[in-house]
């Protein structure tokens, strides 16, 4: 029997047609960057998409279903997979190369498997301790409990995101990310089903967020509200949003020109410029430079901290006009080194402040 001959509008009107039968469970949603779309699946997950109009958000979509469909052999590979019992005897060299060569493209279509389900993060180290702590005392692997977090904190975004502004929501995400002690950063990796990495890595992308610092964030949402995590919390000194407040108090006291003396109490002698810098939280100062301001502020440690990175996070960030040449705005805290080399100081002082990080 002839196979009949399909042309390009055949394909086009069968697209058609499959994405009106999609339209009952299709929202479209417009913002200031475009149009954002969330389309339901049949088992209660929803795939996120966004595009700069309607024919971008179409073909965006479709790309995001052609990657949720499982892959299937090809005519080639099934052929491989069936025994023929035609095949004509071959030497045993042959054999041994046939067999080895097979070895290989399975082991690497495995490791291709498992990068696909990894996602990458960097978190603090504070974070992935509470993680392994909760592990621990559920008595689960540290990659269970993340992938439980992990699910749980992006069925609340999910949740949250249809009532309130999804950029409210992700700095709160992000603040609670940041108000985890210590300025030490990991990075490793959760490995996850398919199907809950690609929610993630779309649901980043759609916000304009890295995976990196939107799965970051979600943990510490999901943490937030882990019960095994604030049992945990009660057994341990709390940083209260209270101490928090006491130490952003004491630091509006000393900014500015009487910035001076601090810094020569904290050994960086007459460097009123860098004091400054560490009291904004632009620089991730010397744990010994950061207990010393907390002491003479009289705060906790652990609160002055956190302090520091919400007020490096809370800084607003101006605006430009100009389409080129506009100045650099820092992202990210500055390490020590950079900003004590910033500076331009003397060879005896420069060596001197960069010894104190040791």
């Amino acid at each position: 029997m002839k196979k009949p001959s399909l042309k390009l509008a055949d394909y086009l009107n069968g697209c058609a047609s499959f994405l009106a039968s999609l339209k009952p469970y299709i929202s479209l949603t417009r913002t200031s960057q475009g149009v954002r779309c969330r389309l339901t699946l049949p088992d209660g997950n929803c795939v996120n998409v966004h595009g700069q109009d309607e024919p971008h958000v179409v073909l965006n979509l479709m790309h995001a279903l052609v990657n949720l469909m499982p892959q299937t052999p090809s005519e080639d590979q099934r052929e491989k997979l069936s025994v023929s019992t035609k095949q004509p005897v071959v030497n045993s060299q042959v054999m041994e190369t046939i067999m080895h060569s097979e070895v290989k493209a399975k082991e690497m279509d495995e490791a291709t498997r498992k990068a696909r389900e990894q996602i990458g993060v960097t978190t603090k180290v504070s974070l992935l301790e509470k993680i392994d702590s909760v592990a621990k005392s559920r008595g689960v692997s540290r990659a269970v409990a993340a992938r439980d977090l992990l699910q749980d904190g992006l069925t609340r975004f999910d949740r949250e995101s249809r009532t309130k502004s999804t950029s409210k929501l992700l700095a709160e995400y992000e603040r609670k990310a940041s108000d985890f002690v210590g300025a030490d950063t990991q990075n490793w990796s959760i490995r996850a089903e398919r199907r809950l990495v690609m929610k993630a890595q779309l649901t980043a992308g759609e916000y304009e967020r890295s995976t990196s610092s939107f799965v970051n964030g979600v943990l510490a949402e999901a943490l937030s509200h882990c019960p095994v995590a604030a049992a945990l919390a009660e057994k341990a000194p709390a940083i209260t949003d209270a101490s928090v407040a006491l130490a952003l108090e004491a630091i509006e006291r000393v900014k500015g020109p009487k910035a001076k003396q601090i810094a020569a109490e904290t050994d960086l002698g007459d460097n009123r410029v860098l004091a400054t810098l560490i009291l904004s939280g632009s620089v991730f100062a010397p744990a010994r430079v950061v207990r010393k301001m907390a002491d003479y502020l009289q705060v906790p440690f652990d609160a002055f901290s956190v302090a520091l990175e919400r007020r490096f996070t809370s800084q607003p960030v101006p605006a430009f006009k100009a389409t080129s040449g506009k100045p650099e705005v820092d992202l990210q805290r500055k390490s020590w080194t950079v900003a004590v080399k910033e500076l331009e100081l003397s060879p005896d002082e420069e060596a001197r402040l960069l010894q104190l990080e040791g």
